[in-house]
This record gives C-alpha cells, structure tokens and sequence, in this order.
C-alpha cells in the first residue's frame, strides 16, 4: 500500500512491522483501503494505544519484548520527536517505559502517514 510509504520514519526497520499491523487491522473498516486506512489512523489518533486498539501492545510483557528487539528505532523516534518539539516528551500515563515507548512511536508513525496522506 503505498500510502504507508509516506511516514517519515519510513527509513527505520521497525516501519516493515508497524505497517503489517496497520494492514492487519484494515478489513474491520468500510470502505476501499484507502479510506479505510483514513479511519483506522483517525481512531488511532482519538483512541491511541492506550485504548487497547492494537493487540500487539496491551500487554507490557508484549511491549517489553517489542522494545528490546526494536530498541534503537524507538529510541531514535522519540528523539526525532523531542528534537522537533525542542522539549523532552513525557510519560503521561507513568506506564512502563516500553510500554511508553511502542505507543509513543506507533501513535506516531501512523500520526505521520496521516499528515502526509490526508492532509496535504
């Protein structure tokens, strides 16, 4: 779907993974993919994570073991994201940090495709 190619964390590897589950979750949405790519990312914006929305980031021992493999692409998304912002981010919701950290560079990632897709 070329539309996921928009994000502008395109270039990290953990990109592949993200867009496989943004995919996954297309058919529960009407619409031709493109629109329902459209509602899936305005639910992920309104709901986030924190929702429960994506499975693969409910439970903290799921994040856990997502953010030790994807370590560094996290890593440097949040830093990109503080760099841009000019302040640190914060843990909001005092979550574990890799919890935090998968739902902050998901919600991101897909914020990111929706910009670049739907409102330009």
């Amino acid at each position: 779907m070329k539309a996921l190619e928009k994000s502008a964390y395109r270039h990290y590897e953990v990109s592949g993974i993200f867009n496989q589950i943004i995919i996954s979750r297309l058919a529960g949405y009407e619409g031709r993919k493109k629109q329902q790519l459209k509602s899936f990312l305005q639910d992920i914006q309104q709901a986030g994570c924190v929702s429960g929305m994506i499975g693969e980031f409910i439970y903290h021992s799921d994040c856990k073991a997502f953010y030790i493999k994807h370590l560094d692409d996290l890593e440097n998304i949040k830093k990109e994201l503080e760099d841009s912002f000019g302040e640190p981010i914060v843990n909001r919701y005092e979550s574990p940090h890799y919890t935090f950290m998968c739902w902050l560079s998901f919600e991101e990632y897909c914020y990111s495709i929706y910009t670049n897709v739907f409102e330009n």
